[in-house]
């Protein structure tokens, strides 16, 4: 996918930076706010595992059960995980800034996370360049999705993304951004020096250009 999109598409697509962190040899994996089971139904075509979906909605767990081995219906901000047992992989792809208290969540998940296992996490970066032009401009507006969808609680950089995790008792293993170099009618005309420069602008500035933050840990 085009990065420049993923701000858009982020909660209708799968989100590919993600299962790339998943271990091959993961049985059972628990996805934190499955939605629809989209990303749970691609793992399961290239990973062979059991997906365990969690979401709040009625309407995406009749979906979801479609392609997961189970769905439960829970509010993730009261949700006792103890029912859950134990797995090798725990997503949280974009959903811990929809929660009141996200670091009470990720306490709660250390007892389900097998050993060995990690810990997946993806979030917006609310820095990002484009979202800091906007508060230059003195705007602070709530959107239908993105970085500002009105339905997130908490709001993260690249800094604060990384202290959730460690302080909740996680073991930070890998964090990286996802993101992209502005080059407005030129990016196509240079794919191949676009996508070096897009892993560069990522790797040495991931608060500014970052679209995305994945963060990989263990307990």
């Amino acid at each position: 996918m085009c990065m420049q999109h993923l701000l858009n598409a982020m909660y209708e697509a799968v989100n590919d930076s993600v299962i790339l962190h998943i271990p091959k040899t993961a049985k059972c994996i628990l996805d934190i706010g499955c939605g629809s089971g989209n990303l749970g139904r691609e793992i399961k075509s290239r990973i062979n595992c059991e997906v365990v979906g969690v979401t709040y909605s009625e309407s995406e767990a009749n979906a979801a059960s479609a392609f997961l081995d189970r769905v439960l219906i829970k509010d993730l901000n009261y949700f006792d995980t103890q029912e859950l047992g134990q797995f090798d992989c725990i997503i949280c792809s974009h959903i811990l800034e929809h929660l009141y208290h996200p670091e009470d969540l990720l306490i709660k998940l250390r007892r389900n996370l097998a050993t060995n296992g990690v810990l997946i996490i993806a979030l917006p970066n609310t820095l990002h360049w484009k979202q800091r032009l906007e508060f230059l401009k003195g705007n602070f507006k709530y959107t239908d999705g993105g970085v500002m969808d009105r339905t997130h609680f908490r709001f993260f950089d690249w800094n604060t993304s990384v202290e959730l995790v460690s302080s909740s008792g996680f073991k930070v293993l890998f964090c990286k951004a996802d993101g992209y170099l502005p080059m407005p009618g030129v990016r196509r005309f240079v794919k191949s020096i676009a996508s070096i420069l897009d892993r560069l602008v990522s790797k040495f500035a991931p608060g500014l250009f970052g679209v995305q933050f994945i963060i990989v840990a263990s307990i």
